[in-house]
C-alpha cells in the first residue's frame, strides 16, 4: 500500500466529520424552504460549513443525494403507517380508527419551519423520479387502508374504494389544516366511520 503523507491525508478527506444524513437532512431542509432547485451541492455545502468535496466524499453526484433524500423519506412515510395501524390491537375497526385519530394530530414531519411531505409532493410533479417515489408510498398507504378495511369486513371492491377514499380525504384535509388551519380529526373519522358502516360492509 502506498504510504500517504499527512498533507495530501488531509487534502483527500471532508474537512467535517459529516455523515451522509447529515447531507440528506440539509437537503431536506432545503427542499422545504425553496423547493427542489435549492438542493445543490454547492449551498448545501455553505449551510453546513463544509466544502464540495465533503459532499462529493459521501455521494457521487447530485443525483445520488437526490435518491438517498427519497429514499429516506419513503422509509419514514411507510413505516408511521404501518406503525400505526397496528398500535391499537386485534380489531381492525379499532385500528382504522385509531389510525385516524393519529394521523389526524400527529404534528407534520418540518424542516426549517416547512413541512416536509408538501414539499416531496410539490417535487414529485416536476421530478419523474420523486413522482416515482411519491406513487410508490401512497400506494403503500392505500394498501394498508384497504386490508385493514378488508379486515373489517368489507368486500374487496368496497374496500378498494373506501381505501382511495378515505386516504384522499387525509391528503385532502392535511393541505386545509396548513391553509385555512381546519382540523383534521373530526371530518376523516366521520369519513372513516360512514365508510365502515356503509351497507355491505358487514362485520369483522
Amino acid at each position: 500500500m502506498q504510504a500517504v503523507s499527512g498533507a495530501e491525508a488531509d487534502s483527500n478527506m471532508p474537512k467535517l466529520r459529516l455523515g451522509p444524513e447529515d447531507w440528506v437532512m440539509a437537503g431536506f431542509r432545503a427542499l422545504a424552504a425553496d423547493g427542489p432547485q435549492a438542493v445543490r451541492a454547492e449551498t448545501l455545502a455553505r449551510g453546513l460549513g463544509a466544502t464540495k468535496g465533503s459532499f462529493y466524499w459521501h455521494f457521487k453526484d447530485l443525483a445520488a443525494l437526490h435518491q438517498a433524500m427519497l429514499d429516506a423519506w419513503a422509509a419514514l412515510a411507510t413505516t408511521a403507517i404501518t406503525t400505526a395501524a397496528q398500535a391499537a390491537g386485534a380489531d381492525p375497526r379499532a385500528r382504522l380508527l385509531r389510525l385516524v385519530d393519529l394521523v389526524s394530530v400527529l404534528p407534520e414531519v418540518e424542516v426549517a419551519g416547512g413541512a416536509l411531505e408538501p414539499a416531496i409532493r410539490d417535487w414529485g410533479r416536476v421530478d419523474p423520479r420523486a413522482g416515482a417515489v411519491l406513487a410508490r408510498v401512497d400506494r403503500h398507504r392505500i394498501a394498508a387502508l384497504r386490508d385493514l378495511l378488508a379486515e373489517a369486513g368489507l368486500s374487496p371492491d368496497a374496500a378498494e374504494d373506501g381505501a382511495v377514499a378515505l386516504y384522499g380525504a387525509l391528503i385532502g384535509l392535511d393541505s386545509l389544516r396548513r391553509t385555512a388551519r381546519v382540523a383534521m380529526r373530526g371530518p376523516l373519522r366521520r369519513v372513516a366511520e360512514g365508510i365502515l358502516a356503509a351497507p355491505g360492509a358487514g362485520t369483522a
